[in-house]
């Protein structure tokens, strides 16, 4: 006789695999945890834009200076007791003229004519300086007393310059004193050749 035994089921055998399979997704987990957590650090300690490229710039060699040769003093530019200037009004304002030519002489200029403007006209800015193309080193020196005129080259004979005022003058401006040109440079930090 057979007994036919009820009850649960014999325990099945568990496969080697199952728990194989997961150690294996749980380890390529940690690993992909690993790379994104070491590229996200990477991202954020690093310099963006323009800082990036200071920054490998900052972390190449110094270059070695190069010769370079001291600056050519420029033309010298003529004292204004050297310069006769004949002052126009040209701004429709009574007197500019005659103020005009009274603070150019404090500032050593010669004075020739003052005047109406010769050609008739009104000026809206700051003013004209006529002259003849030869006087430019004159002229030069006038606008640092006459900012925001402009220079208007006339062929005539001579080194007359005139000076129109316009409407937008406000007066005539004591510069800054020009740089002298030392003989050599001497500064160590520019090497000459």
């Amino acid at each position: 006789m057979t007994y036919d035994v009820e009850g649960p089921d014999p325990v099945p055998r568990r496969s080697f695999t199952k728990p194989l399979r997961t150690v294996i997704v749980l380890a390529l987990l940690a690993v992909a945890v690993v790379i994104a957590g070491r590229w996200g650090w990477t991202q954020l300690t690093q310099p963006f834009g323009d800082d990036a490229a200071a920054a490998a710039e900052a972390s190449t060699p110094a270059a070695t200076p190069v010769c370079t040769p001291a600056p050519a003093a420029g033309p010298a530019l003529p004292a204004p007791s050297e310069i006769t200037v004949n002052v126009y009004n040209a701004s429709g304002v009574t007197g500019a003229a005659a103020a005009t030519a009274e603070a150019l002489a404090l500032q050593g200029f010669q004075i020739g004519a003052v005047d109406n403007d010769p050609q008739g006209r009104r000026l809206d800015g700051v003013g004209e300086i006529r002259s003849a193309p030869s006087t430019q080193d004159r002229v030069d020196q006038l606008l640092r007393y006459l900012p925001g005129a402009t220079w208007v080259q006339e062929e005539r004979p001579g080194g007359q310059v005139d000076f129109s005022i316009g409407a937008g003058f406000t007066g005539v401006t004591a510069p800054e004193p020009l740089p002298d040109q030392p003989a050599d440079n001497t500064d160590d930090a520019i090497p000459t050749c």
